[in-house]
């Protein structure tokens, strides 16, 4: 028994020094790959850092031309609020004319409503009016028919007597 946990013992003393050694070669070959990665971003930030000097040399000169820019537009917002200034008596002439201009506007087109209005009304009123004189008028024209059939009628009677007897009066 004592053979056998002598075996055992050494046999967990291999795999513990086989796990560590393994451990150590992938630990080692982890932080090589860390290290060219780091080596890669160190490249690429001093590039960076190179191209960012670089703009800045290039943008050194043209601080002048900003400011002189930024001065242009000072003095030209200052021109806009003196003409506004200068100008201010003239657009309130304006705004009270085209705000009397508005009321005449709106007057008008009431009135023109209502004259629109009214003759709709009398429109409306014209073409009953007619229409009922059409109604009449046919009305009348059927009566007169109606007349006239009897008249030819009471003709076509008279006639028929008159007639007869002007035969008798050709005849002697």
């Amino acid at each position: 028994m004592k053979n056998f946990l002598m075996s055992v013992l050494w046999v967990a003393l291999f795999v513990g020094l086989g796990a560590m050694y393994y451990y150590q070669t992938t630990f080692d070959a982890r932080i090589n790959y860390m290290d060219e990665r780091a080596g890669m971003i160190e490249n690429r930030y001093q590039k960076f850092t190179d191209q960012l000097n670089d703009l800045e040399v290039k943008f050194v000169g043209r601080a002048k031309h900003v400011r002189q820019n930024q001065n242009d537009i000072k003095d030209l917002y200052s021109k806009i609020e003196d003409l506004k200034r200068s100008h201010a008596q003239d657009m309130f002439l304006v705004n009270t004319r085209i705000d009397s201009l508005g009321g005449v506007v709106d007057n008008n087109m009431s009135n023109m409503d209502s004259q629109i209005t009214a003759l709709r009304n009398l429109f409306n009123s014209l073409r009953a009016t007619v229409n009922q004189n059409k109604i009449t008028g046919d009305q009348q024209m059927q009566r007169m028919d109606r007349r006239i059939e009897a008249l030819e009628k009471k003709v076509d009677e008279i006639e028929v007597r008159i007639t007869p007897q002007d035969d008798k009066k050709t005849k002697r």
